[in-house]
């Protein structure tokens, strides 16, 4: 009994001894300081990957702050990403501006010039047709009497005094007598004047706009001052013509200057960089100065007259009145004396082969002041207005007597302005 009790006893605690050896003690801690020598290594980078660890929940805290952080930093690298492309647009832009103003060398408070200076002219001293087609009526004045400007300042007695002592001057042999030779000579001097006085001024308006004198004036110069001239200020009329929307234009200056652009373009020969030099300049203000832009206003008014495009202008098309009707008979007088002006002048001046048709070429020959015939047909015209005996030559009494072809009365002066109203 006590033997099988010690035995038992025995297995028990063999038993006790092998289950404590199997268990391990992973819930038990060492003192503080002394190492876990039943503990397993464990890296600590697997440690800060394992779900629930107290220390894990802390670096998951901390991954979440940095990636907040990080973020943060995106956005604001984002947010400033985004306005360094709003900064280098306007870079852009502001050079884009620069390089547009760098053609504006306009000096601070610059004298403004008159609107009239800068406009290129609509009428054209020594060319028989206006730009818009009708005929010029000034142009045997301009031709005999020069600057017929000072005629029309002067009284009408005044004026006729002038005229003789102009007919001295033209009478070279002193015969009493103007022969085709003599009005051709005076008519060609004529023609040179105002050829001379033309470059005159256009010398001197563009001195004005080219004020560093690199020889050239840019588009958006001749812009500047035509704002300047119409009273806008200096600073605002620069901003205007890179920005295009600093100045409410009027549509008539608008419509103005629409124009003017494309004559200017039209100027602007090789190179075409949309600069004029002062030859191209004069081109630009006097079209029948350039052989390129006289073509283009041959090419204009063609198309303007030539009214079934044929490419020829016959006299009932030269002749033809404007749409529409007047009213009342001193206006319906005028309208007939207006064709028949115009079916003189296409007989005498235009239709010079009497074909009954005007080419593109015997338009140009008419409208180009530099063509030796001008002065030739022209002093043959006088002569046929005002030869009364038919001797092929004009006395003083002669002219005299027609003194109206170029010395017009106030009334006479009226009424051709009501004419060209309509």
């Amino acid at each position: 009994m006590e033997c099988k009790s010690v035995v038992q006893i025995f297995l028990l605690v063999s038993l006790a001894l092998h289950l404590a050896a199997a268990i391990p003690f992973r819930n038990v801690k060492p003192p503080p300081g002394e190492p876990d020598a039943n503990a397993q290594h464990v890296d600590p980078a697997d440690v800060e990957n394992d779900i629930g660890d107290p220390k894990n929940d802390k670096a998951e805290d901390l991954d979440k702050g940095d990636k907040e952080d990080d973020k943060d930093e995106n956005d604001d690298q984002g947010r400033h990403v985004i306005g360094d492309d709003k900064d280098d647009d306007n870079d852009d832009d502001n050079e884009e501006k620069e390089q547009e103003l760098k053609f504006v060398k306009i000096p601070d408070g610059v004298e403004k010039l008159p609107v009239e200076k800068l406009r290129p002219v609509d009428h054209i001293d020594a060319v028989r047709m206006e730009q818009d087609g009708h005929i010029n009526k000034d142009f045997h004045k301009e031709m005999f009497l020069g600057n017929h400007e000072e005629f029309e300042k002067d009284r009408y007695e005044e004026a006729e005094s002038k005229l003789k002592d102009i007919v001295y001057k033209v009478d070279s042999d002193k015969d009493g007598k103007l022969s085709v030779a003599e009005l051709e000579a005076w008519v060609n001097e004529k023609m040179e004047e105002h050829f001379s006085e033309a470059t005159q001024e256009n010398e001197e308006i563009f001195k004005h706009l080219d004020p560093d004198n690199n020889g050239k004036v840019h588009w958006k110069e001749y812009y500047v001052h035509f704002l300047l001239a119409k009273g806008f200020k200096q600073d605002l009329a620069t901003r205007h013509v890179v920005d295009y929307d600093q100045i409410q234009l009027d549509p008539d200056a608008k419509e103005e200057l629409i124009r003017y652009k494309f004559r200017w373009a039209d100027a602007d020969t090789e190179p075409m960089d949309n600069e004029l030099t002062k030859e191209e300049f004069m081109s630009f203000r006097h079209p029948e100065q350039s052989e390129k832009t006289l073509n283009n206003m041959v090419v204009s008014i063609l198309g303007g007259i030539d009214t079934n495009g044929d490419g020829v202008i016959t006299e009932d098309e030269f002749a033809a009145l404007p749409p529409g009707e007047v009213e009342g008979e001193e206006y319906q007088a005028m309208d007939k004396a207006w064709q028949k002006e115009r079916q003189e002048e296409f007989r005498s001046a235009l239709d010079l082969d009497h074909s009954g048709k005007v080419t593109k070429e015997e338009l140009k020959r008419y409208l180009d002041p530099r063509n030796p015939i001008q002065a030739l047909t022209e002093a043959k015209n006088l002569i046929s207005y005002m030869d009364d005996d038919k001797d092929n030559a004009l006395s003083m009494d002669e002219i005299l007597r027609h003194k109206d072809i170029f010395i017009s009365s106030k009334v006479m002066n009226f009424a051709a302005n009501v004419h060209d109203e309509f």
